[in-house]
């Protein structure tokens, strides 16, 4: 039997959604259409067209769409559309690596690259468990304007709700502040066409980028290998300058 969670009254069902056969990546084989409807960018893909991988997982933005509870599946792109360089970041808002990169090396790169017009960069969700999961949702929840502000909120707040004896609740308690109350909360976690589209984007990573860790940084489509540390992203990143 698949576990749901239980939260007010509302069912995200996590165990149905990162269960086998929910998504297909490899090989020949595709994502059906009719499961993915809702996950359609039209900016880049056909209504026809059966979406791959690739299309979720792409090395440029991703359009997504709002679903019928208000959450966002794209992707925010912070700094200039037209910098030189794009770098994506894959992240689970569990991961205390994560936390640790957002603190020490994304804040300086967000100064001194992303601020000024050097980076286009792109935060991922890539939930490990069901509480980074149903976190990742809730960030969604709020749609395109204050996701990244819940992501930022999530990872520097990360140990007073994967801590707590109530995560869900100390989760609430922080999207209060963004303006988003229980009811939305609930239905955001019941809406399958958001929950399925982290799920979906998330396996796409695995297949396209080969991500299996956090944090995962892709720059200009490849794969990062060296130290996370400031400097030696910031060695990196000029050399392509």
């Amino acid at each position: 039997m698949n576990k749901g969670l239980l939260i007010g009254g509302a069912v995200v069902v996590v165990a149905a959604l990162v269960g086998a056969g929910a998504m297909g990546f490899g090989g020949s084989k595709t994502v059906e259409p009719a499961k993915l409807a809702s996950e359609q960018p039209a900016q880049t893909v056909a209504a026809t067209k059966t979406l791959t991988a690739a299309d979720l997982a792409p090395i440029s933005a991703y359009a997504g769409t709002t679903t019928k509870s208000g959450g966002f599946t794209g992707d925010v792109v912070e700094g200039d559309a037209n910098a030189p360089i794009t770098v994506i970041e894959y992240a689970s808002l569990t991961c205390p690596h994560c936390a640790a990169f957002h603190s020490q090396t994304y804040k300086r790169l967000k100064t001194n690259y992303i601020d000024t017009g050097k980076i286009k960069f792109i935060y991922r969700d890539y939930p490990l468990g069901n509480e980074a999961l149903s976190a990742s949702i809730i960030a969604r929840c709020g749609g395109e304007e204050k996701y990244l502000a819940f992501i930022d909120l999530f990872l520097t707040q990360q140990e007073r709700w994967t801590r707590s004896a109530d995560w869900m609740g100390e989760l609430q308690k922080m999207a209060r502040f963004g303006g988003l109350g229980a009811a939305q909360i609930n239905t955001c976690l019941a809406d399958q066409a958001l929950g399925q589209s982290v799920v979906n984007r998330t396996r796409a990573a695995s297949e396209v980028f080969k991500v299996n860790s956090t944090p995962t940084v892709i720059i200009d489509g490849e794969t990062w290998t060296g130290d996370r540390d400031f400097d030696a992203m910031a060695k990196a990143l000029d050399a392509k300058l």
